[in-house]
């Protein structure tokens, strides 16, 4: 079970908690800390990447860039970064289960550093579409794997927030693009990406440490333990450090017990985790996110808004940096289920308010030019709270570890399809029925991810992997308390 050593488990909720036991906990957290910083700047440089898209765009447009792009040739330059996401699905599930999950890792800031590297020398729109293609490939290994690697060297008490800290800083770093990008040169702009993927890269070579289910599954019993103990802070003489690492063992052999890969997946635990977590990271796109974001100054151009283009878009991503960070204290109080649900909720009432804005197409010079404004800060600020992090989160959560190297790269390639199509076909969906129709899509996607979320999706709040995995099984336990 995936439990805190006895010599390092974290401090109670009681007054009286010994001094020892405060430098336990902190000796945990530090060591979590120390092994997740290199995945936490990933996710920095992977939301650089992102947010770059939302003022190169216009610069490129607006002829400020090296050379212009038009309409068509910008919807290539964003969508092509999902074309990216489905090829890195499958490289880094090449790598997954062979190399491991540091080595896996690692992959993402060298195509990322490959992006800005081409991203300023570009003097055509061809060198975009690769550089696009690189940067979608970095991203595909951290969304696919970077949750995946949490999950399994996290305690479950931190295993949320850990999650949504690395969402954190993915905001973070698409911020700083938002921030800073619409104020300087587009080559500029260009390197301001490789600083987060290069410091990214030096962590995890640094710090950060190998699973310990991988080295489970490759039988590697005293790497396994040893990188445990460095994940907890703890000497590998502990008696409950040893007992977690049999857990893990057990959980392991059980999973390689149901046969080959195919009656894995064939299992009714794969098949209810495979059915939930791939649906709901595979239709993330649907949200609406990952369009807004890369198209948030045009948006405003076309709906208008009481600030500037520019301004409205740091005001947006500020709500949701700002949202993402109040979500770290609920994941784990209100639980996934929750979270998600509440969030699709909010996002469709966003949605359909800019979409009935639009639709109308009322004076924008009066008191209803902040609809856009207000509806798009609701979407952000609720994407935030569920949405946006936990997708991820619930299919490191649910899927077993037999299943992983298949299914979480199937799920992304899934994913990038979808990204693929809502990107590439926002604009022209936009131009040929009304730039309402497509927020009116998101709209009711958003509805029918609240039905799905409340019948289906299952709650993994306090539980340890093992613990899921018998629920899914029918085997469930209560969850210990940390």
């Amino acid at each position: 079970m995936n439990i805190l050593p006895s010599d390092c488990r974290l401090p109670g909720p009681t007054k009286r908690t010994s001094s020892a036991a405060m430098a336990a906990g902190k000796a945990v957290w530090m060591a979590q800390a120390r092994s997740t910083a290199g995945s936490m700047m990933v996710a920095a440089s992977c939301g650089v990447a992102v947010g770059w898209a939302s003022s190169a765009v216009v610069k490129l447009q607006d002829r400020t860039g090296p050379f212009q792009l038009t309409d068509d040739q910008a919807s290539w330059v964003v969508s092509l970064n999902d074309v990216g996401i489905l090829l890195g699905s499958l490289l880094s599930g090449l790598c997954f289960s062979v190399l491991g999950r540091r080595a896996t890792l690692l992959l993402c800031p060298l195509l990322l550093l490959g992006w800005a590297a081409l991203t300023f020398a570009a003097t055509a729109p061809a060198f975009l579409y690769v550089a696009r293609l690189l940067s979608g490939a970095g991203m595909a290994v951290h969304f696919v794997y970077g949750n995946v690697y949490l999950a399994e060297v996290s305690v479950r008490s931190s295993r949320g927030l850990l999650s949504l800290l690395t969402s954190l800083f993915a905001m973070a770093g698409t911020l700083l693009q938002f921030c800073v990008g619409p104020y300087v040169s587009y080559r500029t702009q260009a390197w301001l990406g490789a600083l987060p993927a290069a410091a990214a890269l030096v962590l995890l070579l640094l710090f950060t440490v190998e699973s310990p289910y991988y080295l489970a599954m490759r039988d590697r019993p005293d790497e396994m333990l040893a990188a445990l103990a460095r994940l907890r802070g703890c000497s590998v003489e502990s008696d409950a450090l040893r007992d977690e690492a049999h857990e893990i063992e057990r959980t392991v052999e059980r999973q390689r017990s149901a046969g080959s890969l195919l009656a894995a997946l064939c299992s009714p635990a794969s098949r209810r985790a495979a059915s939930v977590g791939v649906v709901v990271q595979a239709t993330a796109p649907l949200f609406g996110e990952s369009v807004l974001m890369a198209y948030a100054q045009k948006i405003f151009i076309i709906s208008g808004s009481p600030l500037g283009d520019a301004q409205s878009a740091i005001v947006l991503y500020v709500a949701q940096a700002s949202a993402c960070l109040a979500c770290t204290a609920l994941v784990d109080r209100w639980g996934r289920r929750t979270l998600l649900s509440v969030s699709c909720l909010g996002n469709c009432i966003g949605m359909a308010v800019l979409s009935a804005y639009l639709g109308a197409s009322p004076d924008r010079q009066g008191p209803l030019q902040w609809i856009p404004l207000a509806s798009l800060l609701l979407f952000v600020v609720s994407c935030s709270l569920g949405a946006n992090p936990v997708p991820g989160l619930l299919l490191a959560e649910l899927l077993p570890q037999r299943a992983k190297p298949l299914m979480a790269p199937l799920s992304m390639m899934l994913f990038s399809v979808t990204a693929f199509a809502v990107s590439k076909s926002f604009l022209a969906l936009g131009e040929a029925a009304g730039m309402f129709a497509p927020f009116a899509v998101f709209a009711a996607w958003n509805a029918l991810a609240v039905a799905f979320t409340r019948l289906f999706v299952p709650e993994t709040k306090n539980k340890s992997l093992a613990e899921v995995y018998g629920m899914l099984s029918g085997r469930e336990e209560a969850p210990k308390q940390n």
